[in-house]
């Protein structure tokens, strides 16, 4: 990898040494948004990667032998309860053999579950292939699931955290890159705080005040693609070099966060 001076940098892969240069450029420039001009480049990770070819023959096919009988029946949890399983050796099955799950495949250092609706299949080189069954797609419904809770808690924290992210890899400044002197939040299309990364506290106290102070002035004349720019100490904001940056996200043609 390499760096101008000091900044962070993506990964740069090259083959051709001389287009080292415009190669950088282009992947910093695509990865932070922005071009620091007048800086050296310092490379200062180098790793090389080699291709090979090998020249050992494939395995010859497995000769083709009868199905066998299964050699035990045992019970097995699924989702839905428990279901007679049927056990079979691997070293007795051959190329072509088929199972319908639920089914147990047992080799001397591995067992192979084929679960209901999947099916088991050995290829022409020994291998097992299964193939999954295609899922009925889940209906959610307003009635709180905790499951389905738990999962979406953590994917709006996410996003959360990843815009924090993306702030500090683009930024220039000190306050943001070193000292993480931002916060960014979820917030739902009204403006209730939906979700917030650990950033600093001060700030998601007012942010929620200053995105509905937004939404209620620009209500109606929102579009897609715009982003509203605030810092006014009446409508949320904390002190003037504070500047909340806010983005719609449409669906459907109106904002929903």
């Amino acid at each position: 990898s390499a760096q101008p001076e000091v900044s962070d940098t993506p990964e740069v892969c090259v083959s051709d040494v001389p287009a080292f240069e415009q190669r950088f450029v282009e992947g910093y420039r695509r990865e932070f948004g922005f071009e620091l001009q007048g800086r050296e480049i310092v490379v200062d990770d180098i790793r090389v990667r080699a291709i090979g070819r090998n020249t050992v023959k494939a395995a010859k096919s497995r000769i083709e032998v009868a199905a066998p009988a299964a050699v035990a029946t045992t019970a097995v949890y699924f989702e839905g309860g428990r279901r007679d399983t049927d056990v079979f050796l691997l070293s007795e099955v051959g190329p072509g053999w088929k199972v319908d799950g639920p089914a147990m495949l047992l080799d001397a250092i591995s067992t192979v579950l084929v679960e209901p609706g999947c099916v088991a299949e050995i290829t022409s080189k020994g291998d097992v292939r299964i193939t999954v069954h295609a899922e009925e797609a889940t209906v959610l419904s307003t009635q709180v699931d905790a499951v389905q809770l738990s999962i979406f808690q953590h994917r709006f924290m996410s996003i959360a955290e990843q815009m924090g992210r993306t702030l500090q890899r683009t930024s220039i400044s000190t306050n943001i890159k070193e000292r993480l002197d931002f916060s960014c939040a979820l917030f739902d299309e009204s403006g209730g705080l939906v979700a917030n990364a650990p950033h600093i506290p001060v700030h998601l106290g007012s942010m929620q005040d200053a995105v509905r102070h937004q939404v209620k002035v620009c209500a109606g004349n929102l579009k897609e693609g715009d982003v509203l720019m605030t810092n006014h100490p009446i409508a949320g904001g904390t002190h003037l070099p504070d500047i909340t940056i806010i983005t719609p996200v449409f669906a459907d043609g109106k904002p929903v966060f």
